[in-house]
């Protein structure tokens, strides 16, 4: 039992350290975390009911999965080769591809969620009515734009 707990607790350690390492190497996957990040404040202030919610952290998870798969296929083929190979570059589109995807669905759902039923306009009216709501908005941005193109 103690071994089986060790092995489990090995394969998170592992899964962590890619998500580390994808952190540090991959300025696409801080703008989806970022950008996952600025939407959950939205659909807070948007007050979107527990399934939107959930749809929302659906299409989260869907993303950054696809990122963090995108970033593996493109080290297993950068290590393949050094040269120019036809196959190595139909890999990595595929892949960029299969982001761009999601990133699409992401946008869609989105859309329908702020603008299709009005939660944009709910979150407008959160921000003027509560000035004060939009200061931590502000004053995130700034780290926001450090986390997403500084950090390494």
């Amino acid at each position: 039992m103690n071994r089986e707990i060790r092995k489990l607790r090995q394969s998170f350690a592992c899964a962590f350290r890619g998500v580390s390492s994808c952190l540090r190497t991959e300025r696409n996957f801080r703008i989806h975390l970022t950008a996952a990040c600025y939407v959950s404040m939205a659909a807070l202030l948007a007050e979107l009911d527990a399934v939107r919610c959930a749809v929302l952290c659906l299409c989260f998870a869907v993303m950054l999965a696809s990122e963090l798969l995108n970033t593996a296929v493109e080290r297993l083929c950068d290590r393949q080769t050094t040269s120019y190979d036809k196959l190595v570059r139909e890999a990595k589109d595929i892949a960029a591809a299969a982001v761009v995807v999601c990133a699409a669905l992401c946008v869609a759902v989105g859309t329908l969620f702020f603008f299709w039923e009005g939660a944009a306009f709910r979150v407008s009216g959160v921000l003027a009515a509560h000035r004060w709501a939009a200061l931590p908005l502000a004053a995130s941005l700034p780290a926001a734009w450090w986390f997403i193109f500084r950090f390494h």
